[in-house]
């Protein structure tokens, strides 16, 4: 495959991820698989460096994701165990799981996000200018 031809592919893997978050991760998943797909036919040229920060980011969102997805069930899961009881003051105790669990998932899910653009938005940029990530 020519350069021009696998920076095209690149910049699409780009494009396909940064439509990611709002398409529910179908279109990240694209990605990751033509970011795996490319990467052998890319050895020695600058856009594999991009491949790999593409396979990169899929897979620690992914793990990040998951580990959210715990701490939220595990958070629910308390507040609904303590609210099960019925009893004063454990009753109101129970908001503060809640609460705790919903501001941990808001800042974790802001750290998360402003870090797969951050990468994405670098790796994009770098991309379009022919450097390697």
């Amino acid at each position: 495959m020519s350069e021009l031809s696998e920076r095209n592919t690149v910049l699409i893997a780009y494009g396909l991820y940064l439509f990611g978050l709002p398409s529910g991760g179908l279109t990240t998943l694209i990605g990751v698989i033509l970011a795996h797909v490319r990467l052998n036919g890319a050895r020695g040229t600058p856009y594999e460096s991009h491949y790999r920060n593409l396979i990169l980011v899929f897979w620690v969102w992914l793990v990040l994701v998951a580990v959210g997805g715990v701490i939220a069930f595990g958070g629910i899961i308390a507040s609904l165990a303590t609210w099960l009881t019925f009893s004063w003051p454990a009753f109101g105790l129970a908001l503060i799981p809640a609460g705790l669990t919903l501001w941990l998932m808001l800042l974790c899910t802001a750290v998360v996000c402003l870090w797969y653009y951050w990468r994405l938005l670098r790796g994009l940029v770098l991309a379009l200018d022919d450097k390697a990530f």
